[in-house]
Parts: structure tokens; sequence; C-alpha cells
């Protein structure tokens, strides 16, 4: 009799859609952020609440929200590592069978925190777990830690599992691939950038570094490393040193060994990821809204349908009774106590930097976007830190210890004022005098309102240039003097650019490699200090560029220096120390008059200077507004602007013809 085969089901190929870049940036930003929240319940050594947490990562990025989304998506995750009992977070490595072997636990605690442990952490562990006093475990970890077979001893104090480090017994490329699971081809890509790197027993972790930094932002498994170093360096290759290295090389970030594996990426990439959660937070706190009120919903109620002749058709009774009102969970107000703003005092102490005022509200009230209450409760802890004289709101609705600023931002510095100096000409005549707008000559009054002859101390107080095709990124001259003391001018910035909800502010720069510049912005003086460490990479003493441009957070920025400079506002380095020459001799000399400088400036230029070039010369030599300059420009005979070009020159044989008598009528008195 035939044996009939069983019939098999055809194989169906399913494609798999490769993450997109920002889907991979995702995962890793989720995988960064619990191995933060991780290391946080390890250093607090006992059950935590989420503030608790976040107040122990202490990063300016991953808040309050943040740790409680982690946390709550690893709930979902399996294994998961985290565990809620009693509102308190623990670690799940906290709850192991005690009736298991003491090395089979003390393994786990190692592999679920995915990362080398120091004995003093692990021994804090093991007593959570039995427990008994960590005392017990120090002497028992140092016998049972020394198992090489299982355990390497990482920097300092700390132990990881041996399963982590790259296999390489096999005498053979590719079978030290296929036993570290890599494919002998995913290595082609890497054979070329491995023989630059410089593999040898003493640069594990630089080598290591660079290879990481190629692959810009992807995680790199340590394996893969270890292969590579092992294809170059041979026999002399240990693994237990090259990880340990690597550990200790400060440019790398490990991210939690999985299977057996661990990954590495840059300390560069891991800041990016710190931005990208912060922008998550950033996007849900500005589209939360308010739970909409609950509607009453009318209730139907059935009745027995009444017995009846057969003869006899009823219409079927239905009593729709009045809806009951329906009472709404009435949310209370918040709260806010003078001991609770004492404690946001303590948390804005130990950050030192500003802090949102709902990252603080989530910290001391555990109320988060999409809560009921978020907005009013918002609204409030905000007037109730505005009203108290211990903090300072730096703008976004951020705040700080009062007096933590540096006192230098509240006014106009020296170096910017105009001195106010008189000059008497030979003939006894008052020089250098102020005239109306009315009397200005040729296009001067338009040119007083080009953002690049406006000043911090010299300016309309609004801006003044026009509408902008993209008002979200803007282009900026960096002059001379503000070069000088590391300070910018707002007159060249949109109005409420930079944020604007309180006088002096906050803002942060941020480059394409993560590199930050911290601002802060006086509104009230029109100025901003401290640009000094954004300003050594602009190699020009005046007229180099740079263009800023608007991100999901309203406090920061992205910032590209610009290889362009600009035309009106350039000085070479030759002719800006001759300026700057000039400015040493009126200087000592003390009597020379701004007219006598404009005119052995402008002497210097047969086709003249526009008016924000000469402007720009005249305040390297001495500082002057631009109406004093406008004035003298329209006041003297030897001054003439070429129809149709913006240029004024200097006529050298009407020097002594002074002033224009019919401008008279327009002297400032």
């Amino acid at each position: 009799m035939a044996t009939k085969k069983m019939p098999t089901a055809n194989k169906v190929a399913v494609a798999v859609r490769p993450l997109t870049e920002m889907e991979r940036d995702n995962l890793l930003a989720d995988i960064y952020l619990s191995d933060l929240v991780y290391d946080a319940l390890l250093e607090r050594g006992e059950a935590s609440k989420v503030a608790d947490l976040a107040q122990e990562i202490n990063h300016p990025h991953i808040g309050f929200a943040l740790v409680r989304g982690a946390l709550d998506r690893d709930a979902h995750e399996a294994p998961s590592r985290f565990v809620l009992m009693a509102r308190l977070w623990n670690l799940k490595a906290r709850y192991m069978d005690t009736t298991r072997s003491l090395e089979r636990n003390l393994m786990d605690v190692i592999r679920l925190a995915g990362k080398p442990l120091s004995t003093a952490q692990l021994a804090t562990e093991l007593s959570v777990i039995y427990d008994r006093p960590s005392e017990v475990y120090f002497g028992l970890l140092s016998k049972v830690l020394s198992n090489k077979n299982l355990y390497f001893k990482g920097p300092g104090s700390s132990y990881g599992l041996a399963e982590w480090l790259p296999l390489v017994d096999s005498e053979d490329l590719t079978e030290v691939a296929l036993d570290n699971k890599i494919k002998p081809e995913a290595l082609a890509p890497f054979k070329a950038l491995s023989a630059k790197v410089g593999w040898s027993k003493t640069t594990y972790g630089e080598a290591s570094y660079k290879t990481v930094a190629a692959l810009k932002g992807r995680p790199v498994s340590h394996r893969l490393l270890g292969v590579l170093a092992w294809s170059e360096l041979g026999a002399s290759y240990d693994p237990r040193a090259h990880l340990a290295a690597c550990l200790s090389e400060s440019r790398l970030v490990w991210l939690r060994a999985e299977k057996g594996k661990g990954r590495w990426i840059t300390r560069e990439a891991a800041e990016k990821l710190e931005r990208l959660l912060a922008d998550r937070v950033t996007l849900l706190t500005e589209e939360v809204e308010e739970a909409p009120a609950p509607v009453p919903v009318p209730v139907v109620v059935a009745v027995a349908e009444p017995v009846v002749e057969p003869e006899l058709i009823a219409e079927p009774v239905v009593v729709v009774p009045e809806p009951e009102p329906v009472v709404e969970d009435t949310v209370k107000p918040l709260s806010v106590s003078d001991e609770d703003l004492a404690a946001i005092f303590t948390v804005l102490g130990e950050r030192g930097v500003p802090v949102e005022v709902a990252e603080l509200l989530a910290l001391q009230y555990e109320v988060v976007p999409g809560d009921p209450s978020f907005k009013n409760d918002l609204a409030l802890l905000d007037v109730a830190l505005q009203a108290d004289a211990r903090f300072v709101h730096v703008g976004a609705g951020r705040f700080r210890e009062a007096d933590s600023l540096p006192p230098f931002v509240f006014d106009l510095p020296e170096f910017l004022a105009f001195p106010d100096l008189q000059f008497v000409s030979m003939d006894g005549e008052i020089m250098d005098e102020e005239i109306e707008d009315e009397g200005f000559a040729g296009s001067l009054r338009q040119d007083l309102l080009l953002p690049l002859a406006q000043d911090a101390g010299d300016d309309e107080e609004n801006y003044t240039g026009g509408s902008l095709e993209d008002s979200s990124r803007v282009t900026l001259v960096v002059k001379a003097h503000h070069k000088e003391i590391g300070t910018f001018p707002l007159c060249q910035l949109p109005d409420d650019f930079f944020p604007s909800d309180a006088p002096v502010v906050e803002v942060t720069l941020r480059e394409e490699d993560g590199t930050t510049h911290e601002i802060i912005v006086n509104n009230e003086r029109r100025l901003a200090f401290n640009f000094f460490s954004l300003y050594e990479k602009i190699v020009a003493d005046s007229g180099g560029c740079f263009q800023l441009a608007s991100t999901p957070r309203s406090y920061e920025f992205r910032v590209e220096v610009l290889e362009e400079t600009d035309p009106q506002v350039y000085l070479s380095q030759e002719r800006y120390a001759e300026l700057l020459s000039a400015r040493e001799q009126a200087e000592e000399s003390g009597d020379v008059a701004t007219f006598d400088i404009v005119c052995e400036l402008l002497g210097e230029y047969p086709r003249g200077l526009d008016f924000v070039q000469l402007l720009t010369e005249v305040n390297v030599v001495r500082r002057v507004t631009r109406r004093k300059l406008a004035s003298i420009l329209s006041n003297y005979f030897c001054f003439v602007q070429k129809a149709g070009t913006g240029q004024w020159r200097f006529d050298t044989k009407k020097r002594d013809m002074g002033t224009d008598r019919t401008k008279r009528k327009y002297l400032k008195r």
C-alpha cells in the first residue's frame, strides 16, 4: 500500500522594507534612552519615582516625559528590563529567583544591564536580590569574577561577560567571521578602512573610534571591530584588552549587549540621539490639547411588549427618560505651595541650566502633555515661578535661578558706546553737529534704515529690512567691533526671531556636527552676548557671515558659518590693521574731529564708498552713530554723492569751504 505524502505549503516570499534613516535613528534613540534609565536605577540602588530618575540622569534633553515613555515602552518589550510596583519603578533583575545559584543570578544581572558593572554595583544588586548586606558579597565576587571563561575585567573595577568578546580561535578570516555570526562578504566594505585606522595593542580605542566614526552614526558591532582588528594583528590580538580600551574611550558610547553582542556609536551620534529625543517632547507639548468635556448620551430603555390579540397590532413602546446629568470628574486647579517652589529651586540649582516649565511641572507634580489638566497647570506654575524672586524667566517657558546670569548681559558694553565729543574748528565753528533727518542729502534717509547701517544702541528698535523669502532662516554679518567682544546686534534679525517673552533670554546655536554655542539675548538692549566660540570659526575680521535657521525648539537654532563675506562690511586684514592704527592716533591726539576722520578715509577711495562701507570703516576708528555720519556727509560741501550710484566722494578742494548754511535750519538743538 502506497504511503501518501503530506501536502506541503507553498513558501511565500515576504519582502521586508528596510528601515528609513529616521526610523533607524528613533529605534537607536529608544535603546540609548533605556540604557540611561537603567544606569539611573543602578546608581540609585532602589525603587524610584520617574521624577527621581529624571533628576538622576540630570540631562537638559532627557526629562520626565522621556523617562516615563521609556519605562512604559519597556513594558511591551520582551524581555522587559523594568518593573512597576506600588507606583515605583525598579530593575526587573532585582526580583530574581533566590533558589537559583548565585552565579546564575550574577550573570543575569550583568546580562540585563547589558554593560560591565563595578564590583560595588554587583554587590549592591546581589544584596537587594538576597536581602543581605552588600559587604557579604565583596569577597565572594573577587573569587567568582576571576573565572575568565565567564567574565572579563573592564576599566577600573568593572566586569562584563566573556560572551561579549569577539571569538578569534580560528586561523582563517572567513571562519573567524562566521564564528562571530558575521557574513564574510559583509567585511569587504571595511577592509580598506581597517588598514588605515592603525590597529595596534596600544591603539585599540583610537582605531575603534575612527572605524565607528566613519559610519557616521550607524552602530557598529564590537564583534565586527574585533574581527577587523584580528585581521590586522593576527595572533597578537587581545579581545579583552580591546573591549576594555573601547570602554575607556570617551568618544565611544556602548549600547547594551543583546544576544551576546554589544554595539558602539560615537559621542557625536549619541548627542544627535539626545536632540532627537528632545524634539519628541517639543512636538508633543506643542500638539497637546485639552481633553474635550464629556457629552451626555441619552439612555434608551426597552420596555417589554404587551400581550395583544393576533388581530391587534400595536406600535412598540419605547420609553426615553430624561438623561441624567453627567457629572464630570472635577480637576482641582494646581496648588503651588512654598514647599513645591523650594523643591523646584533645588532642581534648578542642581541642573545649573535653564529648565522648561513643562519639565518642572512633570518633575514636581507628574503632570505631562496629554493629561487633562496639563495646559491649565502649566499656566499656573508659570505664573507662580514668574512671581517668585528666586527664579528668573529666560524665555521660551524656561527658568533658572535668579542672579545666575552674568551681570554684563544687562547693559550695553562701554566698548560699544558712542562718545559724546565736541570739536571746534580753527575758525571757531562747531564741528560734527547733527541735523534732523529732513536735512539729509541724497539717499541717506533710506540708507539709515538698512539693517547693516544700524547697530546696538543705534537702531530703529524693530526690523526694517523688509520681508524675507524664508523667515525661518537668516544670513547675518559680523562687524569688527562686535567680533572683538563677542556680541551681535538684533537689528539684523527679524522681530521675534529669537524668543521675546522675557527681557533676557537664553538660546542655543547648534552646528551640524553637534557643537553648541550658548547665547544670551538682551531684548531690551537689542544685543546678544557670548558669540566668542562661534566667532573663532569666522576668519574675516569684519564682514564674515553665518546663517541661522529655526528648529522645533523655539530656543534652539541651527548655525552654519559661511565662507562668503559681505562686500559692504568686509575689511581685509591689511585694511583692518590700518584702521586700528588710525584709531590709536585719533585717541592719542584727542583733537581729531569725526569730520577729519571721514575726510581721511574717503580720501583713500577716489571712486568713493557707499554709506554702509564708510560707516563700517569710521566705526573701527571711532564709534559714531549713523545719523551723526549722515549729518556730516550732508552738512559739508566737500562730501558729494554721485547720482545713481550711492557712492560718497571727498572733494579735497572744497574741504575749507565749511558747512552748507542752508542746513542750519535742520540743526538739532
